[in-house]
Formats: C-alpha cells, sequence, structure tokens
C-alpha cells in the first residue's frame, strides 16, 4: 500500500494563470491565453506528489463560495483525497502575470476570509481522525487571513502525539510547534534570516539546530545554491538549470512533496532533497504548479550533484 501525507492546505485558491507575450507596467495588457484550476500550497503538494508516485498526499483545507466550488470540484475531478471544511466566505483568487519574452512573473493575492472557532475545530476533527492511516504530516503555508494560529499548534501537537514526523513548509507564528516531535523544516534563505535574525548561513543553521527540534532543515534559493543541514553537516546543493521555464510557480511545494514522499518511503534526508530540487526544476516546464513529467525530474537529478561539508 502506498504512503499517505495527511497535507495542511488550509489556505487554497481559484488559481488563474494569463499568459502575455509581454507584460507592461502602467498599461493596459492583453493576455493572449488564461488557464484556470485549483491551487494553494496544500493543493500543489499533493498534486506534485501525486505527480512523483511515492506517496499520496490527504489534503485538509478550508473553502466557500464559488470559488470554493470550483476548487473542490477541481480537485475531485484530478482524483485527489481531501476532506473540506466549509466557510462563510468565497475561497480567495490568485493570480499569475506571466510575461513570456522577459521571463518574469508578477503574482497577485487576494485576501483570504478567516476560519471561525468552530470551523477550526471541524478541520481539527477530521485531521485527528484520519492520523492512524497516514506515514507522516505536512503544514503547508498561511491561513487564511484572520484565523487562529492556535490551529497550527494544535494540528502538530496531534501529529507529534501519533508519533508523525511533520515537515513545515512555512515559518510564521509556527516556533511553539518545533519545540518536541520529529520535525523537518523547508524554507527559503529569506524565511531563514526572518527566522533567525541571521543573514549569516552557517549561524542561522547553527540556531535553529540550537533552538529546535528538528532532524533536517532544507534551505531553498530560487534558481541559485541549495543548502541543507541535519545540524551536523551542511548539504550544498547544484540546481538544475531550466533553460525555457513556462511558470515558477509551485516550485516549493513540488520539493517539499516529493523530499517528504521520498523520506515517508526510506530514502535519506540529504538525497530526499536532491531528488526534490530536479523534481523543482522539472515543475518550471509545466503552467500547473505541481504537475511535471517524474522522467525528466530524474534526469535533472542524474545531471546534478550535491556535497557535504562540516557545519
Amino acid at each position: 500500500m502506498m504512503n499517505k501525507i495527511a497535507v495542511l492546505g488550509a489556505n487554497p485558491a481559484l488559481q488563474k494563470t494569463m499568459f502575455f507575450k509581454e507584460f507592461r507596467y502602467g498599461e493596459v495588457n492583453r493576455a493572449r491565453r488564461l488557464e484556470s484550476f485549483p491551487s494553494g500550497k496544500g493543493i500543489n503538494f499533493c498534486r506534485a506528489a501525486a505527480s512523483w508516485g511515492r506517496a499520496a498526499g490527504v489534503l485538509f483545507q478550508f473553502s466557500g463560495g464559488e470559488n470554493g466550488k470550483f476548487v473542490t470540484d477541481g480537485i475531485t475531478a484530478e482524483g485527489m483525497e481531501f476532506f473540506n471544511t466549509p466557510i462563510s466566505g468565497n475561497t480567495r483568487c490568485c493570480t499569475t502575470c506571466l510575461d513570456e519574452k522577459n521571463r518574469v512573473m508578477t503574482e497577485l493575492i487576494e485576501p483570504s476570509v478567516a476560519a471561525t472557532p468552530a470551523e477550526a475545530a471541524s478541520l481539527l476533527a477530521d485531521f485527528k481522525r484520519e492520523l492512524p492511516a497516514v506515514n507522516a504530516a505536512a503544514i503547508c503555508g498561511t491561513l487564511p487571513d484572520g484565523t487562529d494560529y492556535a490551529l497550527y499548534h494544535q494540528i502538530a501537537a496531534e501529529a507529534h502525539r501519533a508519533g508523525k514526523m511533520i515537515l513545515f513548509d512555512a515559518w510564521k507564528n509556527l516556533t511553539p510547534c518545533l519545540n518536541e516531535g520529529r520535525n523537518i523544516l523547508k524554507i527559503n534563505r529569506e524565511e531563514l534570516a526572518g527566522l533567525t535574525g541571521c543573514a549569516d548561513l552557517h549561524t542561522a543553521l547553527y540556531d535553529l539546530f540550537r533552538k529546535y527540534a528538528l532532524e533536517f532543515a532544507a534551505i531553498t534559493d530560487g534558481a541559485k545554491t541549495a543548502f541543507a543541514s541535519d545540524g551536523r553537516n551542511l548539504f550544498v546543493y547544484d540546481i538544475p538549470q531550466v533553460a525555457d521555464v513556462v511558470n515558477p510557480i509551485g516550485c516549493g511545494d513540488t520539493a517539499s512533496a516529493v523530499m517528504l514522499s521520498e523520506i515517508s518511503c526510506g530514502t535519506g534526508f540529504a538525497q530526499a532533497f536532491h531528488l526534490a530540487l530536479a523534481a523543482a526544476s522539472a515543475n518550471c516546464l509545466t503552467s500547473m504548479p505541481g504537475s511535471f513529467d517524474r522522467e525528466t525530474a530524474q534526469a535533472f537529478a542524474a545531471a546534478s550533484s550535491y556535497r557535504c561539508e562540516t557545519l
């Protein structure tokens, strides 16, 4: 039976991706193509896990209104396993503007509607009930605007009590969750500096492992060199280069999904992150976040490498 990962992706979106031959700020811009699909960090994670094929995501989310119906109908059609907590407001819409000439992207994110304490309790009950059936858990991104972050702390506490490893693809308001249990942190260089208050990589990683109960920390920096650590070693990763980027949205979510999928199947942390970065590069070649060709990802992995140094 395939491993399962409980994925808290509380803040989904109706994603609209608009393709422009060239996007000019301050002018009227007419898109040549529009694609609409369900998105958000949790949905992208589950889609990427399915693309990789080593573990299946079980999504827990809030949604409401016409946009929420679009999201739930869409992930149902994709065959995604999910538990949806209805909310009174309309799920947010996010719009990506892709400038194909200059290979740049602009993302517009609508505000989201807060989940009430009763709605948060309902999602928590779903998550707790399904925990025995999963091998690991992932907490992906932010809560809807104004939602009490106690929900994240409760989710993490339930997973820790159940002995599940948790991957955190987030950092704000989550530090109480990192004080116990088995944790993986996957953030970018800017977020690492924000969490530790330190711009120097080595010092920041040392600080992370001194303060928190971490088994592994994976640090991305877009197309630049990535880093990871187990608290003793520093792993330095060459990033596979992609010549013709279609859409960079969802690369981080893809990396999280592939890394935790591999770890849940017994792959070592450092190698799991190597495969994850290759999948993230493959994700750039498709317009839908988290939907990539596994053979392309494996080719990227074979053509790239990483090295181990002392932290």
